[in-house]
């Protein structure tokens, strides 16, 4: 019995024990290996899908429930400009008002100038200017001068004036405070003509180029005239 229990292994005997404890494991492992798509949602535990086992640009548009996306999943300043916007951004402001008679601006003729106003009530000074699409605006209330024999209030000057050799004619109401004209069938003065000439314009030998034109000694408002700038 002493002999048997003091007996080493052989060497043969050790890896033949090591080959089945080895053989024995990998069963097991193969019994444990999963099949393909064995795994569903009940399978995986809540919150187990996290930030970094997502694969890259793995979720797409396709992937995502429409109308759940909220300005708050979004990082606005990473979205381009839509092509509406774009069109917009390159349209020019409206320039500053040319105002009549200020520095560097086209001065008033024949003696006109800024209506005073009343007792208690003032208007905007005579001036114009042009939008982003070519369109001329007037402004301001005049007191048109007597000092010549056409009542020119200013000269538009060129770029800013109705098309080469046209004349527009505007009607405007008539203030009892100043020259009308008169209304043959009441007999009852109520407008006043105002005059608006292109460049190369000329009438019975009078200069009427850029003009802003009406009756001597006359109050006009120029608001709301409009008119399309020559080319």
């Amino acid at each position: 019995m002493k002999g048997f229990l003091a007996r080493h292994p052989s060497t043969a005997v050790v890896i033949s024990i090591v080959a089945l404890v080895m053989a024995t494991v990998g069963t097991g492992y193969a019994a444990l290996k999963l099949p393909k798509n064995a795994v569903g949602t009940k399978q995986l535990k809540k919150n187990s899908v996290t930030k970094a086992k997502i694969k890259k640009n793995a979720v797409t548009g396709a992937k995502v429930k429409k109308h759940t996306l909220t300005g708050s999943d979004i990082n606005l300043k990473k979205l381009g400009t839509v092509p509406s916007a774009e069109i917009a951004n390159t349209i020019p402001p409206a320039e500053a008002t040319h105002l009549v008679g200020s520095s560097g601006q086209p001065g008033f003729e024949t003696g006109s100038s800024n209506f005073a106003g009343l007792s208690g009530l003032s208007f905007e000074p005579v001036g114009f200017y042009k939008d982003h699409e070519g369109i001329v605006h007037l402004q301001g209330m005049a007191q048109v001068g007597e000092a010549g024999p056409l009542g020119v209030i200013f000269r538009l000057p060129p770029g800013y004036r109705p098309a080469s050799g046209r004349i527009n004619v505007i009607s405007v109401f008539c203030f009892s405070i100043g020259p009308c004209a008169t209304d043959d069938e009441n007999d009852q003065e109520d407008y006043n003509t105002l005059l608006v000439a292109g460049s190369n314009t000329s009438a019975e030998g009078f200069n009427l180029e850029g003009g802003v034109i009406s009756t001597n000694g006359s109050i006009v408002s120029l608001e709301g005239i409009t008119f399309r700038a020559e080319s």
